[in-house]
């Protein structure tokens, strides 16, 4: 055991398994959907290309147009304004017998395809200026 502070969860490593739980979280749900035996297809495609837009095109524009301390601003916001928003949909989904849990699956697996076609676009094709800081 070193007496030294240094820290073993280099930024590489951290994103690594933030890609490897992502991944596994979605392969999870491919598994429950195929247990399932009827894939909402038109879900998953749906997730994926609202994902993917909201996490490539939107995003690089962003990154582009707006500083970043007004980006943390806004992030900050959306988070704040978000998770009651998720917290009041699932109460009022189960308050009115809204079927929201056959779907979540499909939301999971499409939101992570998605994430993936727009990293890999954004390390592929686009222009160095849009790119995220790399960790």
């Amino acid at each position: 055991m070193s007496t030294r502070d240094e820290s073993h969860l280099t930024p590489r490593r951290a994103t690594l398994l933030t890609y490897g739980s992502i991944g596994l979280f979605a392969l999870m749900s491919v598994g429950s959907l195929v247990d399932s035996g009827s894939v909402p297809w038109s879900v998953i495609v749906g997730a994926t290309v609202v994902a993917a837009l909201g996490a490539g095109p939107v995003a690089w524009l962003a990154r582009d147009r707006i500083p970043a301390s007004r980006r943390e601003t806004y992030g900050r916001v959306f988070v704040i304004g978000g998770l009651p928003a998720f917290t009041l949909f699932v109460g009022v989904s189960l308050a009115f017998g809204i079927p929201f849990l056959s779907v979540t699956d499909a939301v999971v697996v499409g939101i992570a395809c998605g994430g993936a076609a727009a990293l890999l676009a954004e390390r592929t094709v686009v222009p160095e200026r849009y790119r995220a800081e790399r960790a």
